[in-house]
């Protein structure tokens, strides 16, 4: 064998070593994922949704050509937040995590973009946090004092599917930014995930 070969040769195992290394890999993270659905991760919608979802949508909402265009025109966009609008086939979503959902939205753009977008308190929760001012909270000015010209607003859906071995829910949130004076929608996103539960750890 000349020198040349001698090098083709090493390279082949070499080769061969770093395939076995990269299968091995695979397997490793198949089998990670088969521990994962075998652990018994249910169907529904957690915290990890709520960031990515909402990480998502306040990145969106601030990089979109149309929302900038307003900006631009009118000045800082007032925007009042509502709960998310519960369309799904059988799951509950209780009123603190329906106002999650759009609250860490607003709070990362005010965060990220506080001269955009003036926020403005719905009376639901406004007269709700009144009424707690004996516990030290302020609920801050009137909703009537700011007139609001645009509404956050998600409606989430879901399907559902279940045999005796197994759950599956896909769910479809939608989000929206429309104007209160002519129902034009501004900015649409949306974020959608598949679940899947092994049925014995639902029970």
């Amino acid at each position: 064998m000349n020198a040349h070969e001698h090098r083709l040769g090493w390279r082949s195992v070499s080769d061969l070593r770093s395939s076995a290394s990269i299968c091995g890999l695979i397997l490793l993270l198949l089998a990670g994922c088969r521990n994962a659905l075998e652990a018994g991760h249910n169907t529904a919608l957690d915290s990890v949704d709520l960031v990515k979802m909402t990480d998502d949508m306040a990145m969106k909402i601030a990089a979109d050509p149309e929302v900038q265009r307003a900006y631009a025109q009118h000045g800082p966009l007032k925007i009042v937040v509502q709960p998310v609008v519960n369309a799904m086939t059988a799951e509950v979503l209780p009123r603190g995590p329906a106002e999650a959902f759009t609250a860490r939205v607003r709070a990362l753009l005010a965060k990220h973009a506080p001269d955009r977008f003036i926020w403005v308190m719905n009376r639901d929760t406004y007269y709700r946090l009144r009424d707690r001012e004996l516990e030290g909270i302020d609920p801050g000015p009137s909703p009537e004092a700011i007139s609001p010209e645009y509404a956050l607003t998600a409606t989430f859906r879901s399907l559902t599917d279940e045999d005796p071995r197994r759950r599956s829910a896909y769910y479809l949130c939608v989000y929206e930014l429309s104007s209160l004076a002519d129902r034009t929608v501004l900015w649409t996103g949306s974020y959608e995930v598949k679940k899947i539960a092994v049925k014995g750890f639902l029970d």
